[in-house]
């Protein structure tokens, strides 16, 4: 399958790495030919890209000076991998939870073998949209059995709250008491690229979660797709010989 990714929008994705590692603000960006040499793409692939910086407010283009880079245009979330990226969302200012599609399925493979379940049960599926500032940053899909989900699915207003598994815990007596994260590097997908606000295929982290209940009994499973663009991981590490 070829990429649907535009050239230029992988230039972009490029540049911002090289932007956020090498460049201060007010630094004045290389000529347009020296970065079509650079990614050996054309002058017009270029400019689309710097366009999009300029849109954002990542640069600013001064007639006969140059092009000189502003910063970029949203702080990135940062979080230790052993963190659920929904609690800290949930410390910032102007998170909200948009519930797009619920609906009653079979399981996935994997989420029927991560909650014990055979192919033709059903679960409630939901898919739900994090945004901070009125941005998005992350897509939620969580997978409930059915007797669980169906209880949710009455409590709309719940639905929006930013953990779950809070909702699950405090509320129905789920009483979770560990959660088992996986963190994959993936790309866009169609299915929610649009909604997630990024081009189909550009990188995106994903977080499968597995909640827990006594006697490592499953409750629940998420899989959610981070923007690359809006977080970090970041990690002490003391044992490091």
């Amino acid at each position: 399958m070829r990429s649907q990714v535009p050239k230029y929008v992988t230039v972009k994705i490029l540049l911002e790495a090289r932007f956020e590692r090498d460049m201060r603000p007010g630094d004045r960006l290389p000529p347009e030919i020296e970065l079509c040499s650079d990614f050996a793409v054309s002058r017009s692939t270029i400019q689309q890209a710097l366009q999009l910086f300029e849109l954002e407010g990542v640069i600013r283009r001064e007639q006969g000076r140059g092009t000189f880079y502003l910063g970029p245009p949203q702080r990135r979330t940062e979080q230790e991998p052993s963190r659920l990226l929904e609690a800290t969302i949930r410390g910032r200012e102007g998170n909200k939870i948009r519930v797009l599609r619920t609906h009653v399925q079979r399981p996935p493979a994997r989420i029927a073998t991560r909650l014990g379940l055979a192919p033709d049960d059903r679960v409630v599926a939901l898919e739900r949209l994090g945004l901070v500032e009125g941005a998005p940053i992350v897509f939620i899909y969580s997978f409930l059995p059915l007797e669980i989900g169906a209880r949710l699915l009455r409590a709309k207003k719940q639905l929006r709250q930013m953990s779950l598994a809070s909702v699950l815990n405090d509320s129905y007596g789920c009483n979770i008491d560990q959660v088992r994260q996986v963190i994959a590097a993936r790309l866009a997908d169609p299915r929610f690229a649009k909604d997630l606000g990024v081009e189909v295929g550009v990188p995106v982290l994903e977080g499968e979660r597995t909640y827990y209940a006594g006697e490592n009994k499953p409750v629940f499973c998420t899989v959610s797709y981070y923007r690359g663009d809006r977080h970090n991981f970041t990690m002490l590490i003391k044992d490091w010989r």
